[in-house]
């Protein structure tokens, strides 16, 4: 049994204390924790005795290799196919995730219901069992920082005066994928000088100058897991500080 059945499990397991018959997952992240598919268009439905991921023509191929449930690929919308699964079942009471649904997906789901059916609205419910780490898990997260450090302490061998705070960036994110990075976990920050200052400042064209502050912070998104470093240096030697 895989991490990700498991995982389902736990969520079949609890339909009946919740007095639902399904549970529909449409947020990315949960999709993926639940199923292991990591494409950008994705949903999945759970009920006690089963469970089906939904996903389009693109990613056919990907879901049926990633995916360790019975995979259904819709040529249009993803909600009415989905929908036919929970109304083929006969579900009674449907749940969704309350917060990643949009109005427009909710009053698709509405119409879509079979008219005896209702809609229970459930909040944080995958994301509380994300919150307990495996040790599979902690071992991924490892990795992730791991990568991240290394990428670092390439790219800071690559600092002169004179190199723009973009290039930086570029080679901060060029040395995480060389590490196994599938991206950074959210855009590289560099800033120099009075830049400093700006808690998200975004690489800029401006030159890195000598014996001025440098703001780095970066993470790498490695296997769905993602670490977070800030790091600030000095290009050149600092002078004692004056009271």
């Amino acid at each position: 049994m895989t991490s990700y059945s498991k995982r389902r499990q736990q969520i079949a397991g609890e339909l009946a204390a919740r007095k639902l018959d399904c549970f529909l997952v449409a947020a990315l992240p949960n999709v993926r924790y639940l199923t292991g598919f990591t494409g950008s268009h994705g949903a999945a439905v759970i009920w006690e005795s089963g469970a089906h991921l939904f996903t389009d023509p693109r990613y056919a191929i990907q879901a049926a290799e990633e995916s360790d449930c019975p995979v259904k690929v819709a040529r249009g919308p993803l909600l009415p196919a989905l929908l036919k699964t929970v109304r083929r079942q006969r579900f009674r009471r449907i749940g969704f995730e309350r917060g990643r649904v949009s109005y427009d997906d909710y009053l698709s789901l509405e119409a879509g219901a079979d008219l005896a059916a209702s809609l229970e609205g459930v909040a944080g419910w995958v994301e509380k069992l994300r919150m307990v780490k495996s040790e599979e898990e902690i071992a991924a997260i490892r990795q992730s920082v791991l990568t991240n450090s290394r990428a670092f302490d390439r790219a800071v061998r690559t600092i002169r005066p004179g190199v723009r705070e973009s290039e930086l960036a570029a080679e901060i994110d060029y040395q995480m994928r060389r590490l196994g990075a599938q991206k950074p976990a959210f855009e590289t920050i560099v800033a120099s000088g009075a830049r400093t200052a700006l808690p998200h400042a975004q690489p800029s064209q401006e030159p890195i100058q000598a014996n001025r502050l440098l703001l780095i912070d970066m993470g790498a998104s490695q296997d769905g897991y993602a670490s977070d470093m800030t790091r600030m240096l000095f290009l050149g030697r600092p002078g004692r500080l004056v009271k």
